[in-house]
């Protein structure tokens, strides 16, 4: 991909990078999420990605969210409820993906951004970042799905006061308030971001993505059908070659070759 697109994508052994490619604020525009529609269908699909990395282009933000010059034509042209449909779609889609997502978090992460990245299964956050909804100051509601995963994430106290007061929380307190997977210093954000990424592309695929199903989709339904989705996931891996092969590498005191078959 050309510098100018809004989305890059590149591949390194079983890594894919995503990356938010409006620098240096990575606003949400339409296009930039159109683009993202598609290079997460794409990367979804390509068997040779186990991890996705997801991050703002540059070293400055995350993303600041929504491009408001953008909201008079969202809602002229496409419609307000087509806008926003397409953006919890994109969202969605990032969530249930079978293969973990780690989100890098420097900079804002605001807005429409944190919505993104409250849909990653990992989120890493360097100090210095500012996380939060703030869509209150604009005399808005969050509705790419904030309202509700931040509040499934923190609870719902602590959601009310960060979206009604529209807090902007740092690396620390969003790692106490349980929205970070962990927190570094700046110049080490990528490095750990890759190599949680890395180690998440060597475990064995069709396990993965069981248990990301089972946590995923079953997790927020009841315990009787949370536990049909686990038991599917054991079903889908019981047969398959990665179960024979964790099983030899254990007794034979080796590191398993996952194939994902």
């Amino acid at each position: 991909m050309s510098q100018e697109e809004p989305i890059l994508i590149r591949r390194a052994a079983s890594v894919a990078t995503i990356e938010l490619n409006e620098p240096p604020y990575n606003r949400l525009s339409m296009a930039l999420i159109d683009a993202l529609e598609q290079v997460v269908d794409e990367v979804e699909r390509d068997q040779s990605v186990r991890a996705v990395i997801l991050r703002g282009a540059g070293n400055e933000n995350f993303s600041v969210g929504a491009d408001i010059r953008e909201f008079g034509a969202a809602a002229a042209g496409r419609g307000v409820q087509s806008f926003i449909e397409q953006r919890l779609r994109v969202i969605r889609s990032i969530e249930t993906m079978g293969k973990p997502v780690v989100c890098a978090i420097r900079g804002a992460c605001l807005g429409g951004g944190f919505e993104i990245a409250l849909a990653c299964h990992f989120r890493i956050g360097a100090r210095g970042a500012k996380i939060g909804l703030p869509e209150v100051e604009l005399g808005v509601v969050p509705a790419w799905g904030g309202t509700q995963r931040l509040t499934r994430t923190v609870g719902r106290a602590r959601a009310l006061e960060i979206m009604l007061l529209a807090k902007k929380l740092d690396a620390d307190e969003a790692f106490k308030a349980g929205l970070l997977t962990r927190v570094c210093e700046p110049e080490d954000l990528d490095a750990q971001v890759a190599e949680l990424a890395s180690e998440l592309a060597n475990k064995a695929p069709l396990a993965v993505a069981g248990i990301l199903d089972a946590v995923i989709r079953g997790g927020p339904k009841s315990l009787e059908d949370g536990l049909l989705h686990e038991y599917a996931a054991l079903e889908r891996v019981m047969t398959s070659e990665d179960l024979q092969e964790g099983v030899m590498a254990f007794f034979q005191k080796r590191r398993p070759e996952f194939k994902g078959k």
